[in-house]
């Protein structure tokens, strides 16, 4: 019997953990950042709707540090993007400036819409258990194939992928299109995302096929990370069980080179 621990609004520091793997010749890279920690976070209140909770003072330095994180992938790396939520983007501009301090301008900081995180509907702003278990039942079955469940005001899996995928699709088409106009299309890219964890998993899952209890069990602490992979040939760049997963959080999954 699956337990509900209410933990979803909670959040570690792992912005420590080690680097990003290189973009590998032919393989485009994507990382989904969870943002820093949060006011929100540490009262563990459901805090969905945009533009949300600011980062703490530990919020601020996980994001500087994610610089360092970032730091291998710089030289195929063009610019972080993030969500209009303003955790997201504090997030984005401390990883921003990381990089610039550690390795000079050049990776550019930008807001797309369609990224935030899952919403909560009429359980939005609560902190007590009851509500943090409806959230996590309802996330449990997306994650077991019910992709219409949703809370009342809400969004269901399916409202989620509808507006998060083409966003993702039109990042992976400009670094190709970048990468063509430099006359390297057969290079991989980094494509960095700074976005939110119950979000963060459900693309993933899609984009990877992993197992769905796997991501239950396994949520992501605040700038934690999740790493796929894929060939650049290999589509659009939205569809299912089309990357391959190579990290998430403290757990390696890095496939060998072809």
């Amino acid at each position: 019997m699956t337990t509900f621990d209410g933990n979803f609004a909670a959040g570690e520091d792992h912005s420590l953990d080690e680097s990003v793997g290189r973009a590998h010749r032919g393989r485009d890279r994507l990382i989904l950042i969870r943002h820093g920690q949060t006011h929100a976070n540490i009262a563990r209140i459901l805090d969905t709707a945009l533009p949300g909770a600011p980062l703490t003072d530990q919020g601020i330095i996980q994001s500087r540090r994610l610089g360092r994180v970032l730091l291998p992938s710089w030289d195929r790396l063009t610019e972080i993007v993030t969500s209009h939520a303003l955790r997201a983007r504090q997030t984005g501009a401390g990883a921003v400036a990381g990089l610039h301090h550690l390795a000079g301008p050049g990776v550019r900081l930008r807001h797309e819409a369609g990224l935030h995180e899952v919403q909560a509907g009429e359980i939005e702003g609560r902190s007590d258990f009851d509500a943090h278990r409806r959230f996590m039942e309802v996330f449990h079955a997306w994650l077991h194939g019910d992709a219409a469940a949703k809370i009342p005001g809400g969004e269901s899996a399916d409202d989620v992928l509808s507006r998060y995928l083409p966003v993702l699709r039109k990042l992976v088409a400009e670094g190709h299109d970048s990468a063509d106009a430099a006359g390297s299309a057969d290079a991989g890219r980094n494509i960095a995302v700074v976005s939110h964890g119950a979000a963060i998993r459900l693309i993933a899952q899609h984009l990877s096929g992993i197992d769905g209890q796997f991501v239950f069990d396994n949520p992501l602490p605040n700038a934690a990370r999740v790493e796929l992979v894929r060939d650049v040939d290999a589509g659009d760049g939205d569809e299912v069980g089309s990357w391959t997963l190579a990290r998430w959080g403290e757990l390696h999954h890095e496939p060998e080179e072809q």
